[in-house]
């Protein structure tokens, strides 16, 4: 069994040290919330929402109960009888949630107005030229209601003291899979070259709890991927299209990862690096390094012009600038970053750097494997991503004794690494 597989997901060190309210998040939908931020006042915005009468691409918004955003993009790509690629946005968003976000979507204004699908609203917007990216955003708006907690008020109060504006920016249990937290498995195996293994571990791994156990487990056993497809539920409908490949294609593993919609089969391979990412800031935390404090030889975000992190630029920490970097970083305007290793990717200095190579090599990986040679659309090249962030316009109401909190993050941040410092829960399925 492989240190990746060994790990345990939200099991990560916490940066307040006061105990927590415990409690439940999505005991249903309705108390998990999640607005898009795209814009803000000031600032030049994204070309996708920019007016054209002549554009191809038709702008909605769309507000979904319980959807996973890849699993809206493929229905919505049936009823429309277009590809997946026609279909933008701007970032994935959690399914036991009510979400409201921007697509872009080719196709005619006429389709979109008889578009029906369960739980759904769309709103169309405007005609663009452009469609929307990845990260075509600027954050998300939360409210969020924690059900089942304990003595919530005066800890929430101490939390906050301690966290004094910042969290440890961990990747949420979601990137790793809600129900089933598996990616980082299966990205390991694609970035190992164990294509069977990663189809295998996709299409076998998880719970008896939940829908396609059975599936699973006689897949697991007979390795007969024709009859298994029967037993896998009809709505499980990545699962089948891998199974109905591979009954179609003998062996043909790499097919079946390129059978899942691109967005999708990269979240495999940034599952792994996320993993990396949040064992870094786990020794990190537990070293007792500041969180706005950066170290000589850390690497340091600067903003960028909407005020949250600019990714592609990064400053070294020096014995000369360490003073003036600190101040920027307590003041939210910069932010000590944290290493997602890809193939152009070089360790960090300082303890930092330490940490990053440990880490790597006791998962036996290097930058170079990030090359994905068979699936060239998933090899990554690496970036960086702040080890802490800020929570923003934060308020705390109570529903019948029940705590629901309001706050925007950057884009890119999890509500739940946040909630899981107010919460203290190791408990994953708590998410």
């Amino acid at each position: 069994m492989s240190v990746v597989s060994q790990h345990v997901v939200g099991s990560e060190s916490f940066f307040s040290k006061s105990s927590g309210i415990g409690g439940k998040l999505r005991k249903a939908a309705d108390d998990f919330v999640v607005d898009e931020v795209v814009s803000i006042p000031g600032r030049s915005h994204w070309i996708w929402m920019q007016e054209n009468q002549s554009g191809k691409h038709q702008i909605v918004k769309i507000k979904a109960k319980n959807w996973d955003t890849h699993v809206l993009v493929k229905e919505l790509s049936r009823k429309l009888g277009i590809g997946l690629k026609s279909i933008g946005f701007a970032g994935t968003k959690d399914k036991r949630a009510v979400t409201n976000q921007h697509f872009s979507i080719r196709t005619s204004v006429d389709k979109l107005s008889v578009l029906d699908l369960e739980n759904i609203e769309l709103a169309f917007q405007h005609s663009s030229i452009k469609p929307i990216r990845l990260g075509n955003l600027v954050g998300n708006k939360f409210k969020i209601k924690v059900t089942n907690s304990s003595n919530s008020e005066n800890k929430i109060k101490d939390i906050f003291s301690e966290l004094d504006g910042f969290f440890p920016n961990y990747f949420g249990v979601q990137r790793f899979g809600s129900v089933r937290p598996i990616t980082h498995i299966v990205g390991e195996k694609i970035v190992h070259g164990d294509y069977e293994g990663a189809v295998l571990d996709y299409l076998t791994l998880g719970s008896p709890n939940f829908a396609g156990h059975e599936g699973r487990e006689y897949l697991l056993e007979t390795r007969d991927f024709v009859k298994s497809l029967d037993k896998f539920p009809r709505h499980m409908l990545f699962e089948r299209q891998l199974l109905g490949h591979l009954s179609r294609n003998k062996d043909d593993f790499t097919g079946a990862i390129l059978q899942l919609p691109e967005s999708l089969s990269k979240m495999l391979v940034h599952g792994y690096q996320s993993l990396i990412f949040n064992k870094v800031l786990d020794m990190r935390i537990r070293e007792g390094m500041d969180a706005c404090f950066p170290q000589i030889g850390d690497l340091v975000m600067p903003a960028d012009g909407y005020g949250g992190p600019d990714q592609r630029v990064t400053i070294e920490v020096t014995e000369r600038n360490q003073s003036k970097l600190s101040k920027r970083c307590r003041e939210g305007k910069a932010w000590v970053a944290g290493l997602l290793p890809g193939a152009k990717s070089t360790f960090s200095k300082g303890r930092q750097g330490e940490l990053e190579k440990e880490i790597m090599d006791d998962l036996g990986v290097k930058f170079e494997d990030f090359i994905i040679d068979d699936i060239p659309e998933l090899s990554s090249y690496g970036m960086y991503r702040p080890l802490f962030q800020k929570y923003n316009d934060i308020k705390v109401d109570f529903d019948s004794g029940n705590p629901v909190f309001s706050f925007w993050l950057h884009k890119g941040t999890y509500a739940t690494s946040f909630l899981r410092e107010i919460m203290k829960s190791l408990d994953v399925t708590v998410y």
